[in-house]
C-alpha cells in the first residue's frame, strides 16, 4: 500500500509539473472581428497573384525574358517578392495592354461603317433614317 501511494504521490507532482509547463508555452489566442474590405483585399491580392503568375507561364512572355536576358525562373522569383500595391499595378497594367486590337477604335469603325451604310440606303430610298437627306 505504501509504494501505491509513493506512485501516485510521483505520478501527481509529475503531471502537475507538466501541466504548469505546458500551459506556459501555449500563446494566448486573441479574436477580433475581420472587415469584409479586409477580406476582399486579401482576396484581391491573390487574385492578381495569380493572374500575373498566368502572364509569366505564357511562352510569348518566357521569349521575351530571354531575349532580355532573364530566366523565367528568376522573373517569377523577383515577382514573388514585390509588394501587393505592385502587383495590383502589374495586373492592372496586363489587363491595359492590347491583345490583338484596340476595342474602342473596333467600336468607333463599326459605328461608322453602320453610319455610311445607312447613309447610303437612305440615298437609294431603301430606308427612311434620316430626314436632312432627300430622296431621289
Amino acid at each position: 500500500m505504501r509504494l501505491w501511494m509513493r506512485i501516485q504521490k510521483v505520478v501527481t507532482c509529475f503531471m502537475v509539473i507538466s501541466f504548469f509547463f505546458f500551459s506556459g508555452i501555449v500563446a494566448p489566442a486573441h479574436a477580433a472581428l475581420v472587415d469584409t474590405a479586409q477580406i476582399l483585399s486579401v482576396q484581391k491580392d491573390a487574385l492578381a497573384r495569380q493572374k500575373v503568375a498566368r502572364f509569366l507561364e505564357r511562352e510569348d512572355v518566357i521569349d521575351q525574358f530571354e531575349a532580355w536576358g532573364v530566366s523565367a525562373s528568376e522573373a517569377r522569383t523577383r515577382v514573388d517578392a514585390m509588394t501587393p500595391e505592385e502587383i495590383q499595378m502589374l495586373s492592372a497594367r496586363i489587363d491595359q495592354m492590347p491583345a490583338g486590337g484596340d476595342a474602342l477604335g473596333f467600336i468607333v469603325g463599326v459605328a461608322v461603317v453602320t453610319f455610311v451604310v445607312l447613309i447610303i440606303t437612305d440615298i437609294m430610298g431603301v430606308t427612311d433614317v434620316f430626314t436632312f437627306i432627300k430622296k431621289r
